[in-house]
């Protein structure tokens, strides 16, 4: 089945109400800003860990979809988890949130990396830690849904290299570290690496280590991330991978393989996001190679 809106606030409000289908029945909401990755990314564990939905915004106002879905899916008074400092979601999105009568919480460093950090603080500081590139998006998209069946935290590396203050928490806090990717795994050499040749191979290796008994499978788009972002922690809750699809032409192999070699127990499929998103031919693809 197809989970998508008309563009990434909409597609995150549609992923809402798919999981959290009652009204008033997420214990809170965890807000992150549309056009960049960083804090959706890290986020998405702390949605799981709130039982709630990860929601889009503008930067600068509260977007009327993502206003209408929180109003919708968290009883009056709950939290609203705002993720980085007022570039990222303006004090106007703060007011918004007051105004509808809710609590905005802002979780913020003093840059993407530091408000990862943060996150991890509100989840607990967990002692298993996911590390991905902080840089480019493409690798960190599969951690999420790892990340919430191994009640981890996602941290940022600067690409191929470490960041002091992801560096300061692993010292003082992890006990179990993946790096997803290959630029993270070269960041911490000490982490279990878990990464292949591209998007789609890192993307199968992910699923294959933390899903190896799935029954279900979500796609997003490999080539933008907000769809895997807003899905993430979703799929993860029902135990489920993000497999990572171009928006059309043919299924990488790593993802044809890891579909062909789970055929018997998969039973469903959930797509993210919209046919710019994920052509239907694609999605027929991923049905044939199930069958």
């Amino acid at each position: 089945c197809r989970v998508a809106g008309f563009d990434r606030q909409s597609t995150a409000v549609a992923v809402s109400t798919s999981a959290f289908a009652g009204s008033g029945s997420a214990s809170a909401v965890v807000l992150a800003r549309a056009d960049q990755f960083a804090d959706a990314l890290a986020g998405g564990p702390l949605a799981a860990a709130k039982h709630g939905p990860l929601l889009l915004t503008s930067s600068g106002s509260l977007d009327a979809v993502t206003k209408t879905e929180i109003a919708r899916v968290l009883p009056a008074g709950g939290t609203v988890y705002l993720l980085g400092g007022t570039s990222a979601l303006s004090d106007g999105v703060a007011a918004a949130v007051t105004a509808m009568g809710d609590v905005p919480v802002r979780v913020a460093g003093t840059d993407r990396y530091a408000t990862a950090v943060a996150i991890a603080g509100v989840m607990g500081n967990p002692t298993t830690v996911f590390e991905a590139s902080g840089v480019n998006f493409p690798d960190a998209l599969s951690a999420v849904p790892a990340a919430v069946v191994a009640h981890g935290a996602i941290l940022l590396t600067s690409g191929s290299a470490p960041v002091a203050v992801t560096t300061t928490y692993l010292a003082t806090h992890a006990t179990t570290r993946y790096a997803i990717g290959g630029p993270a795994a070269y960041a911490d050499p000490s982490a279990m690496g878990i990464a292949g040749a591209d998007r789609y191979a890192t993307s199968d290796a992910v699923a294959l280590a933390f899903f190896p008994t799935a029954t279900g499978v979500a796609v997003a788009s490999a080539v933008n991330f907000p769809d895997a972002l807003a899905g993430g922690p979703v799929a993860g809750t029902a135990s489920r991978p993000v497999l990572l699809v171009p928006g059309s032409g043919a299924l990488p192999e790593p993802i044809s393989a890891y579909l062909t070699t789970h055929a018997g127990e998969v039973t469903s499929v959930q797509a993210f996001g919209g046919v710019n998103a994920v052509a239907n031919s694609v999605l027929s693809e991923v049905a044939a190679a199930l069958h």
